[in-house]
C-alpha cells in the first residue's frame, strides 16, 4: 500500500484537469469525475467536450501519473446504456481501468440486469465497474453489493470499499475480511467522527464531514487489516475549511496526512488495532 491515488472529491471544486495537476508530485495516480451525478447536474463538462479530454490527457502525460478510475452518473432508471457509452469510451481514451458506479434504482433485479449490460459494454475496453456501497443508495450494505455482483455474473465487476460508507452502513472489519479479494476493485480512505454528527445527514457528511486518516474515530486500522494487501488506496478527504488554499496545497496536505497515517499503521501491523 505504498502507492496512493488522489480521489477527485478531495478537490471537489476543482476542474478535472486541475485535479490531475494537483495530484502530480503528491500522489501516484488520480481518480476523476467525468460526468455529473445526474443528467442535468451542472458539473465540469468532460465527456462531451473533446478539448477538455485533450487537456486532461495532456496533463496526465506531462505529470507522469496515471488515471486510476473515473466517476460517472449515479445509475438511476433515468440513465441508459446510451448515456454510459461515451463515459466508457472517454475512460478508455484516458487510460483508466475502472469506473465507479452507484446504484440508485430500488428495483434490484432490474438494476442488476442493467449493470450486467454495462459490464458487457465495458469489457472490450478492459474496464472494470466498481460498485460503491453507499448507505443512502439502493446498494446500501456490503451484503447487498455482493449479492448484486454475484447475480450480475460479470468478471469485470467488483466493489469499491469507501471506509466511511462501510462504517455508516453498519459494515464491520470481520464482514469485509470475508469478501473474496477478487471482488474488491479498490478502497477509499478517510476518517470521521465515531457517529454521525448531530444535525448532519449522511450525504452531507460524505461531502463535507470527512477528516484526514487518524484525525477521527473510524476503525481504520481494522478495516485496512481486512483488505487485500495489494489493494489500491484512494484518498477521499474533502475539506470545506480549506477552500481558501490552492488545489496543490490541499492535495499536498491530504497526501502527507495519509502517508503519515499509513506509515504508523505499518509500524503497528500485527499488533493492537485502533
Amino acid at each position: 500500500m505504498e502507492r496512493l491515488t488522489l480521489g477527485w472529491l478531495t478537490l471537489f471544486d476543482a476542474p478535472p484537469a486541475d485535479v490531475v495537476t494537483a495530484a502530480s508530485g503528491n500522489f501516484d495516480a488520480v481518480g476523476l469525475r467525468i460526468t455529473g451525478r445526474t443528467l442535468d447536474d451542472d458539473y465540469f463538462p468532460v465527456i462531451n467536450d473533446p478539448a477538455a479530454v485533450r487537456e486532461i490527457h495532456r496533463r496526465l502525460a506531462y505529470s507522469g501519473i496515471t488515471l486510476s478510475n473515473t466517476s460517472i452518473y449515479h445509475l438511476s432508471p433515468a440513465i441508459t446504456l446510451e448515456h454510459l457509452k461515451p463515459a466508457i469510451e472517454v475512460t478508455a481514451e484516458l487510460g483508466a481501468k475502472s469506473i465507479v458506479v452507484t446504484c440508485m434504482d430500488s428495483d434490484e433485479a432490474r438494476w442488476t440486469d442493467f449493470i450486467a449490460q454495462c459490464c458487457e459494454a465495458a469489457a472490450p475496453f478492459n474496464i472494470t465497474l466498481a460498485l460503491e456501497v453507499v448507505p443512502y443508495s439502493a446498494a446500501s450494505t456490503l451484503a447487498q453489493g455482493l449479492r448484486i455482483i454475484e447475480n450480475a455474473k460479470a468478471d469485470n465487476f467488483g466493489l469499491l470499499i469507501d471506509m466511511l460508507h462501510i462504517a455508516r452502513s453498519g459494515g464491520t472489519p470481520d464482514e469485509l475480511a470475508n469478501i473474496d479479494a477478487r471482488h474488491i476493485v479498490f478502497a477509499q480512505i478517510c476518517d470521521a467522527a465515531a457517529t454521525l454528527p448531530a444535525g448532519m445527514n449522511l450525504p452531507t457528511e460524505a461531502r463535507t464531514g470527512r477528516l484526514y486518516p487518524g484525525d477521527g474515530a473510524l476503525p481504520l486500522y481494522a478495516l485496512l487489516n481486512a483488505l487485500p494487501d495489494t489493494v489500491e488506496i484512494e484518498v477521499e478527504t474533502p475539506r470545506v475549511d480549506q477552500t481558501g488554499l490552492s488545489f496543490n496545497e490541499r492535495a499536498k496536505r491530504a497526501g502527507e496526512a495519509t502517508r503519515k497515517f499509513l506509515a504508523n499503521y505499518r509500524q503497528t501491523l500485527g499488533e493492537t488495532v485502533r
